[in-house]
């Protein structure tokens, strides 16, 4: 399957900024480490999900595809209201070096092309019982690449959800894209690569590197005669 379109960014900075000031008034703002920023991809199992467990019908096919070299996610399927909230979930469940940069980002970015519909991007956490995680919704523009990047302070739980305080980054379990309530029932197409953590250098992890295993050949030394 090829996704073609032109890619524009999308960064949410001057509100991000806005925030921050009035976290740092607040006398709230998150401290973090100093020096450079590095941007780390996530990696880890991709998987679709539904409100099937909730006695919904949605569906949801996911299918691997390849952009510009580079693997990318197909999710297409269609919103019903036989559950009343229904949903349809992208999923990504973080390899271990993924959950330790997760604790450490300032900032989310990826790789878009959408249908022109609203979606929310989570973050999963422990210590949220409710589904009420904390999340962020951005828009899509049909057959338009883009590249979202949402600064970590800008991530809010809704607000029909138990708060939990603070948003706890170490808690976090899983990463996940949702269709967005204001327009269910529908059908949707979502197309997610290239996911990305905007991590300070000083702690960064970086996923281990394949191990090449080699094969062990037993060299046996024969002891030859000469002749003197």
């Amino acid at each position: 399957m090829k996704r073609t379109g032109s890619i524009k960014i999308v960064m949410y900075g001057l509100v991000a900024a806005l925030l921050g000031m009035a976290f740092i008034a607040c006398g709230t703002a998150p401290v973090r480490p100093e020096g450079e920023i590095v941007s780390v991809l996530a990696t880890g199992e991709w998987l679709p999900v539904t409100d099937a467990e909730d006695g919904g019908s949605s569906t949801n096919e996911m299918t691997e595809v390849e952009i510009d070299g580079a693997p990318a996610w197909h999710f297409a399927g269609e919103v019903t209201t036989q559950f009343q909230w229904g949903f349809a979930i992208m999923q990504l469940d973080p390899d271990e070096a993924t959950l330790a940069n997760l604790g450490g980002m300032d900032a989310i970015s990826f790789m878009v092309l959408g249908d022109g519909q609203r979606y929310t991007i989570r973050l999963q956490s422990s210590n949220v019982t409710d589904h009420g995680y904390f999340e962020f919704a951005f828009d899509t523009v049909a057959g338009e690449a883009s590249r979202i990047t949402v600064p970590l302070n800008l991530f809010m739980q809704p607000p029909w959800a138990t708060s939990v305080g603070r948003f706890r980054q170490d808690l976090v379990t899983t990463i996940s894209w949702q269709t967005h309530e204001s327009w269910r029932p529908g059908t949707f197409e979502l197309t997610l690569w290239d996911v990305r953590l905007d991590v300070p250098e000083s702690v960064v992890v970086l996923a281990q590197a394949p191990v090449e295993v080699l094969e062990v050949v037993e060299v046996v030394e024969e002891e030859v005669g000469y002749n003197e």
